[in-house]
């Protein structure tokens, strides 16, 4: 055969082919460059009303009934996705969408999707901890943020990689709200935030001092004669409204107690990290003690200064929310933030609680017990982008709570 004919069979095949092949590839890719600024639009609008008629296409569900709830309470999502409305046929994305956010229940409500080919089911109306979002969860897909995988660790919270935390205190560290203990109290949060286990020996009604008749299996004496230090390696230490408020405990007799107790866990481990958080200011009668006096004739002020003058003296720090975060609880915001007034932070406000006490305990962590990670040692660029990377995610979840 002549080659020049062979050459151009083989070519003209090979034409055939492209030509043949040209429209499924179309149909299944967008164009870089539209040929025509009219067929770019025709495209655009075909996209855009396709997306409305699928909405428009999905019937809307009936909302039967509802309840709100006195205080919203803390999940994250751990499947599924969020409807914009008691109609759910709209979504606002999935959970993966919203991985690192804190999503709190403020209605349960039956709905009704026979329009949707299903009956009747509980859903919940959630907003994000930022306020920023919000919608409607089924109930199957909220999970309580002490389960699951929840990740919403801080950045630095590897310096508490394999370490467990012991929270000692009355029942602020309980968890309790003024008429229940929530699972959800700052311990719960701390575990989250430092990727860390914890475990809470934190006892309702616990005092400093002893209290005589009024004493608590979690008093500070009591917790720290029961607990094996050895098996932890850190521990917080929050008490002392208590005893401002309920006992007739001097100062001198709060000093002694904190600074014996202290003294009996650093001679049972020598390694234990030990933090110190004062008392939140307490609004009897709808009034700030910090300068009012107590039962015990000081005020809050003058406790919080005792307390701080025995953790000084042992190199413990210690968390001081005036300092730390002065608008936590304040004349103007109190009522809100505490859920019964007076004393018992709301949920909203025990995250907001172990936020800062999170923060804190990095900010504080002891330079010489900072554990090497291999991450650490890496100087590569890939490394780098990757911990700028896990720093914005770390921002974010933080700004959404």
């Amino acid at each position: 055969m002549n080659k020049r004919y062979y050459i151009a069979i083989v070519a003209t095949a090979a034409l055939g082919m492209a030509v043949s092949m040209a429209p499924a590839s179309a149909a299944t890719t967008t164009p870089t460059t539209p040929t025509s600024t009219s067929s770019s639009s025709t495209s655009t609008k075909t996209t855009k009303s396709t997306k409305d008629k699928t909405q428009e296409e999905t019937p809307a569900a009936t909302l039967v009934s509802s309840e709100s709830y006195g205080q919203p309470l803390p999940y994250h999502l751990k499947g599924g996705y969020v409807y914009t409305t008691s109609g759910l046929n709209k979504t606002l994305g999935a959970a993966k969408d919203f991985a690192k956010i804190t999503w709190y229940a403020y209605k349960k409500a039956v709905i009704d999707r026979s329009a949707q080919g299903k009956g009747n089911s509980v859903w919940y109306y959630v907003k994000s901890g930022s306020g920023k979002q919000s919608g409607w969860v089924w109930r199957g897909n909220l999970q309580d943020i002490s389960e699951g995988t929840f990740n919403i660790a801080m950045k630095n919270s590897d310096y508490f990689k394999s370490d467990k935390i012991i929270t000692m205190g009355d029942s602020i560290t309980a968890g309790y709200d003024g008429y229940e203990t929530l699972d959800a109290g700052y311990p719960t949060w701390l575990a989250r935030y430092l990727n860390a286990k914890v475990d809470n020996a934190a006892y309702n009604g616990a005092f400093l001092c002893d209290a005589g008749d009024m004493s608590t299996p979690g008093d500070l004496g009591t917790t720290v004669n029961d607990t094996n230090f050895a098996k932890y390696n850190v521990a917080t230490i929050a008490y002392g409204t208590n005893d401002y408020g309920h006992t007739d405990s001097t100062l001198d007799q709060i000093k002694v107690t904190l600074d014996t107790n202290i003294k009996k866990m650093k001679a049972e481990n020598k390694n234990l990290i030990i933090y110190g958080i004062l008392p939140l200011t307490r609004y009897d009668n709808n009034q700030n003690s910090d300068d009012v006096t107590g039962q015990g004739g000081y005020t809050m002020n003058e406790l919080r200064s005792a307390e701080a003058e025995v953790y000084q003296a042992n190199d413990v720090p210690y968390l001081n929310w005036q300092d730390v975060d002065p608008n936590l609880i304040t004349d103007a915001n109190h009522i809100d933030r505490f859920n019964d007034g007076r004393l018992h932070p709301a949920a909203k406000t025990y995250q907001l609680m172990a936020r800062d006490i999170a923060k804190f305990m990095i900010s504080n962590f002891p330079q010489d017990q900072i554990k090497k990670t291999t991450s650490t040692k890496k100087t590569t660029k890939s490394t780098t982008k990757t911990t700028a990377t896990k720093k914005t995610t770390a921002t974010k979840a933080t700004s959404n709570y």
